[in-house]
């Protein structure tokens, strides 16, 4: 079986061979793929599982990725007819002078969208020969485009000389102390391609904006506190939250240390989509304090945490005391020399959130008795040597 490549964000096949696709058996995702005529057969040829967009390059198209922004000096460099293909973002710079956009002189595709200030609107228009690219009108200062996690504070509000036209493509969080009137006063126009993560009390004053949101909306219930990663509690950590309700998407981890009555005199509610660790003493008290979709993980002695990629041997898991909980978050290789009684042993139980590589079919059975949790996989080595060779999984942009 040849190679599997998860997901690519830009894949630029305009350049693509028999010889440079050989090998390749599936791409996942494929954000956006550029063919010209004689290479789209690649297309179907691929085995693409998803396209968010195709499009063809111009013959002689010069292609431009992420923000470009065109002003004097850029339009008196163009000798003759320029054609452009954007993936991004186009902005005219508002001391332009309008004679000095012609058709003739610039002409826009792709993927993307431009803006020009409104005195400036129907010149940069004309350049525009691709019906899939709208152009959009700013006042006052240039667009601001943040990619990426941008978190919207007031000093950042407090920091515009003028009035900002902001473009976020990823995630914008509103900042829990961000002055929403100042927002609306600040912000002429907000975009969001992506995440927009904002609380529950500042959602009134955030709707009078009309921004334009392109994704998905996440609110924090109010009087919450977020928890944007993996956080471990201990009896000593825990003394810092008073009745607290906590909104999170990360693991929560509470140490053997911590009691029942320090957790009634500190959190309230915990709401979820991950997973809570916490020693079974702990676990009725847990099942009360948080929703329904959230998963508990109670241990007995103690638990093992894999997140990343670990391998662990026969000696290894002879040298553990008490039965251990195996929860693993990421990928767990057992050698070959593990033994199915010594797991049985040693390991209370195992929580399969990601993958498991075991060397022996034989250890499987032994393995899965003790699953409880099962959301992910467990795998023999050979078979995902063979069967499931996925050597690139998120790629940005790919040439082939």
């Amino acid at each position: 079986m040849g190679q599997i490549i998860g997901n690519v964000g830009v894949l630029d096949l305009t350049k693509a061979t028999e010889e440079s696709i050989q090998g390749i058996d599936e791409i996942s995702n494929a954000g956006v793929v550029l063919y010209r005529p004689e290479t789209a057969h690649f297309l179907t040829r691929l085995n693409i599982g998803n396209i968010g967009k195709s499009k063809e390059l111009p013959e002689g198209a010069q292609l431009h990725q992420g923000v470009l922004t065109i002003d004097k000096g850029y339009l008196a460099s163009i000798k003759d007819t320029m054609k452009l293909f954007i993936i991004g973002v186009v902005i005219f710079d508002k001391n332009i002078d309008p004679e000095q956009i012609s058709k003739e002189k610039l002409m826009i595709t792709g993927i993307g969208k431009v803006y020009a200030p409104s005195h400036l609107s129907g010149p940069a228009s004309s350049t525009v020969t691709d019906g899939t690219i709208s152009v959009s009108v700013y006042e006052g200062a240039p667009p601001r485009i943040e990619n990426g996690e941008f978190t919207l504070t007031n000093t950042y509000l407090d920091g515009q000389e003028e009035n900002v036209n902001l473009l976020v493509n990823g995630v914008l969080k509103l900042a829990r102390d961000l002055d929403m009137k100042k927002f609306n006063e600040k912000l002429n126009k907000l975009e969001v391609n992506g995440v927009l993560n904002l609380y529950a009390e500042q959602e009134t004053e955030f709707y009078r904006k009309k921004a334009d949101i392109t994704g998905v909306v996440e609110v924090t219930p109010a009087g919450y506190e977020v928890f944007s990663k993996l956080t471990r509690i201990n009896s000593r950590s825990v003394r810092r939250f008073k009745s607290k309700k906590v909104f999170t998407k990360r693991p929560i981890i509470f140490e053997a240390d911590v009691t029942r009555e320090l957790i009634s005199k500190t959190f309230t509610n915990i709401q979820t989509s991950s997973y809570i660790v916490c020693h079974e003493s702990l676990e009725d008290i847990m099942y009360e304090i948080t929703n329904i979709e959230a998963e508990i993980l109670p241990y007995e002695h103690s638990f093992v945490l894999i997140r990343d990629d670990e391998t662990w041997s026969n000696e290894e898991f002879l040298a553990l005391e008490k039965p251990v909980n195996f929860i693993v978050d990421g990928q767990l290789t057992l050698q070959k020399d593990v033994k199915g009684d010594v797991l049985k042993e040693k390991v209370a139980a195992v929580d399969v959130l990601s993958e498991i590589i075991i060397q022996e079919k034989q250890l499987k059975g032994s393995l899965q008795s003790l699953v409880r949790v099962n959301t992910g996989r467990i795998i023999e080595a050979e078979k995902k040597r063979n069967g499931d060779s996925v050597t690139l999984k998120n790629v940005g942009e790919l040439s082939l």
